[in-house]
């Protein structure tokens, strides 16, 4: 079917379809007889629509589907949204019966700082701004570590506790709380207060904390340190240590510990440390009490430096009693070490160290190594060696190329004995030597109790400073020699006599038993002795009979290599010297066989005692006893021919 339409026409046509479509006027309905008669069919080609059209009406689809049901999620989101604000606005206004933790207040009124040592109280107090009441309320209060209560400073006081019960709406409880801090000067401290609460009608418990911080305004112990700003390698030097209480309370337990250098080596003090060479219990330090130790020690530096120092004084720990629990103070001094001017080494008898055992009625031989450790000249040398104590035979020093003198116990070096001492070079060197006897200690106990002495090196010089000026350099070196005591064994056989009852015949007959009394008795001369004992052995063919007197000795025996021995335990300074020995008895059997006919046969062997000498430390050895045989009988009646055994 032709369209005869001419082109205008038909272009009007299709502005009418394009604003009806577009109008935002719908359209009047036609009635199904307008279309009649006027019916057209029209043949869309297959190809029209494309793909991603197809797709696009797909998801029209969809979305055209979801729509209404995401219009109603949104309504129903607005509509929840405004009833929850509506609760949370009513609540806000008329909520009677909530419970906020921020209507509980915590407050700790105390100072900002406190003595250490003294007692500090604080005023805790807790409110309840809440309309609702709480139940069960606590008051928890913990403290730092070295806090003590104040009724008993040795007593720590790590948590308080009180139930302080309901607190009604607008109620408020006050407690007021004593606690003594302990800490250095200008130490932060800080205690954790909480206040435990249960809301009425639950179970659950909640907390409000707050902290209250203070500062230590002052130390309970004051602590004033002497000690040279400059000392020199090798030399002696001696440090005080002055501590004063500054509380009016006592400090229980003080404890001063000292942290040395490298290098420092410790000498002695006054009074001798507690514990180890740097510890020191001071006891309880009263109000205005007092304590003072004097350190001597030397620093060995290879070149100068500086060496620091650390003093710590506290009270002592309860499960360490070798470290402080609570620091008081910390004073830490430098000191500045000089490289020694000149090297001294003391040997005795060839051994180095700062000590020599030697033993009573010895000759020791002194070497006094020295050597230039400058890079200039020292003009005017002299060394001088100083021994004092009374255990040296004052008669018996030799000084070899020195002069000794005896009335102040030295021996002198200098350029008048030595001329090489007039000017000393650069790295020079050498060795001075003298010697000396020792006395016998077993002759008087009483003063030679102890025995011991010291000799002293002292090296004195000029050198050439920077300036071209010359300065005094000393150098020093000390060595103790301490004399060993003399432990003395004697033993005796017997058979009639002692206090031990024997049997069998004298002389012994063979294959019969004769009962025999051993005795041995120790003598000590001027040091006290601990863990002594005296052993010997018994031939296989005697028999050990287990009597002993006195029966509080504790005399032993072995039956598997048939050793006796006595242990003796402490053994007294002078002893058996101007009094009598110490002795035991016990017995012993023998049964000669017809072999030992015409014989004398040993009734126990070689016998010797050892102990540890308390004063040098070390373990002494007696003289050893040869052994006892039946010739060795030492009854009053005893005869020539008593100790031979016969048929």
């Amino acid at each position: 079917m032709e369209d005869n339409q001419p082109p205008k026409e038909r272009r009007n046509t299709l502005d009418e379809l394009e604003n009806r479509l577009y109008s935002r006027t719908p359209p009047p309905l036609r009635h199904d007889e307008e279309f009649m008669g006027e019916e057209k069919h029209i043949r869309i080609a297959p190809g029209w629509t494309s793909e991603a059209e197809r797709k696009e009406s797909a998801l029209y689809s969809i979305v055209s589907t979801l729509m209404p049901w995401l219009k109603r999620l949104f309504i129903a989101s607005i509509i929840f949204f405004l009833f929850a604000a509506g609760i949370a606005i009513f609540g806000f206004w008329h909520g009677g019966n909530t419970l906020s933790p921020q209507n509980i207040s915590v407050e700790v009124i105390g100072p900002v700082g406190a003595a250490a040592g003294e007692e500090l109280p604080v005023e805790i107090v807790i409110r309840n701004d809440n309309k609702q009441s709480l139940d069960s309320v606590d008051l928890i209060v913990e403290f730092p570590d070295g806090t003590k209560k104040p009724d008993n400073l040795s007593e720590s006081l790590l948590r308080y506790r009180d139930a302080l019960g309901a607190m009604t709406p607008g109620a408020s409880v006050s407690r007021k709380v004593s606690f003594v801090p302990f800490g250095q000067e200008g130490e932060g401290k800080s205690i954790s207060v909480i206040a435990e609460y249960r809301p009425r009608d639950s179970n659950a418990i909640f907390s409000k904390k707050t902290k209250y911080e203070f500062a230590i305004s002052s130390a309970p112990v004051t602590m004033r340190l002497g000690i040279p700003k400059e000392v020199n390698s090798n030399q002696v030097f001696e440090m005080n240590v002055d501590l004063s209480s500054n509380s009016s309370a006592t400090q229980e337990n003080l404890l001063l510990k000292a942290q040395y250098p490298f290098g420092f080596e410790f000498v002695e003090s006054t009074p001798s440390p507690s514990f180890g060479k740097d510890s020191w219990l001071l006891g309880d330090l009263e109000p205005q009490g007092k304590r003072s130790i004097r350190i001597k020690g030397k620093i060995l530096a290879t070149e100068e430096s500086d060496r620091t120092f650390n003093f710590l004084a506290g009270t002592q720990d309860a499960k360490d009693e070798k470290q402080i629990s609570t620091t008081f103070l910390r004073e830490s001094p430098t000191v500045s070490v000089r490289r020694a001017f000149l090297t001294l080494d003391l040997l005795v008898n060839g051994e180095k160290g700062k000590t020599f055992i030697g033993r009573s009625g010895q000759t020791a031989r002194v070497d006094v190594l020295w050597g230039n450790n400058l890079s200039t000249k020292i003009a005017d040398l002299e060394i001088t060696a100083t021994l004092s104590g009374d255990i040296y035979n004052r008669t018996s020093v030799t000084a070899g190329n020195g002069f000794y003198d005896s009335n102040t116990g030295t021996v002198v070096w200098d350029k008048r004995k030595t001329a090489r001492f007039a000017a000393v070079e650069p790295g020079e060197n050498g060795t001075l030597s003298f010697s000396f006897g020792t006395l016998s200690v077993a002759t008087d106990p009483s003063t030679f109790k102890n025995p011991g002495m010291f000799i002293e090196v002292t090296a004195r010089g000029k050198r050439l400073d920077e300036q071209g000026l010359y300065q005094d350099v000393i150098s020093s070196v000390t060595k103790e020699i301490k004399i060993a005591t003399a432990l003395t064994l004697s033993s005796r056989v017997l058979h009639d006599e002692g206090p031990l009852s024997n049997s069998g015949s004298v002389p012994p007959k063979a294959e019969e038993e004769t009962s025999y009394t051993i005795v041995w008795s120790l003598s000590n001369a001027s040091n006290g002795v601990s863990h002594a004992s005296v052993s010997a052995v018994l031939p296989s063919y005697m028999k050990w009979t287990g009597e002993v007197s006195p029966s509080s000795e504790q005399v032993t025996y072995n039956p598997v290599g048939g050793e006796i021995v006595w242990d003796a335990g402490d053994i007294e300074a002078g002893l058996g010297v101007g009094s009598p020995p110490r002795e035991v008895a016990f017995q012993v059997t023998l049964l000669p066989s017809l072999g030992q006919v015409g014989t004398s046969p040993t009734l126990i062997g070689e016998s010797s005692a050892r102990g540890t000498d308390l004063f040098t430390g070390i373990e002494v050895k007696s003289n050893v006893r040869p052994a006892l045989t039946t010739k060795s009988l030492g009854d009053a009646g005893a005869v020539a021919g008593s100790g031979t055994v016969t048929k």
